[in-house]
């Protein structure tokens, strides 16, 4: 399940009345994707992928609307794979797309795809388990459920942020905006520390989100939900 960006409209727009639905959505649109850029708050396991004797490249096949941020890591018939770049890889094994064995290695490339090596030399039905940090792309218009419930308020303080320093608006508001930001900071610090207790290998396919746990009121109305 996903929720609208356009769900936050009413909280955002209350506190910068001047300001077009369009831009707000938008502002909330770049918050969620800067928070999951910054923190790996929106994790997930993918489904299992089948190793192909012979083959050491695989699609990577996030959820509709979602890129691939990072990957937090890769088993090989549930070994822990060593992330590795591609230099460094070749520094190793020079000649390592003729090397053949049981995958000791994972590289990701780009968005879309990873590698594994030494290059498979048996095929395992569901041989590989991989976990997942993600990112809405930025033409979504809706983020995961859980992700919008958990970050509810780091989001908006992120998106308030953004609309208060745009300059010769008529919701430009710099004090506000210095308000916003700090919120939007500490709020980011939380979702990190929460999001690094889900990057050890699990069996459980979860989502990973945070708690709420109070705001701040006053002028700004600015909002926290981190600990």
């Amino acid at each position: 399940m996903a929720i609208r960006y356009e769900d936050f409209l009413p909280e955002v727009i209350s506190m910068v009345p001047a300001c077009p639905e369009v831009i707000a959505e938008r502002a909330i649109r770049s918050a969620t994707i800067e928070l999951c850029e910054k923190t790996d708050a929106y994790q997930t396991q993918l489904d299992p992928i089948s190793v192909i004797n012979g083959i050491y490249e695989y699609d990577l096949e996030p959820p509709r609307g979602t890129l691939v941020q990072r990957i937090i890591w890769v088993t090989h018939e549930g070994k822990i794979l060593e992330p590795i770049s591609t230099s460094l890889l070749e520094q190793r094994k020079e000649d390592w797309r003729n090397d053949t064995g049981v995958p000791e290695y994972f590289v990701k490339q780009g968005l879309s795809s990873f590698y594994v090596a030494p290059v498979p030399n048996k095929t395992v039905t569901s041989g590989i388990e991989i976990r997942v940090s993600l990112k809405p792309t930025i033409t979504s218009t809706a983020a995961d459920d859980q992700l919008m419930t958990d970050y509810r308020d780091t989001i908006i303080n992120g998106a308030l942020f953004r609309l208060c320093r745009m300059p010769s608006k008529d919701w430009t508001d710099y004090n506000a905006a210095q308000v916003y930001n700090s919120l939007f900071a500490d709020g980011l610090v939380y979702a990190e520390r929460r999001a690094r207790q889900a990057d050890t290998p699990v069996a459980a396919k979860v989502r990973y989100g945070g708690l709420y746990s109070g705001r701040k009121t006053g002028k700004y109305s600015g909002r926290k939900n981190f600990l």
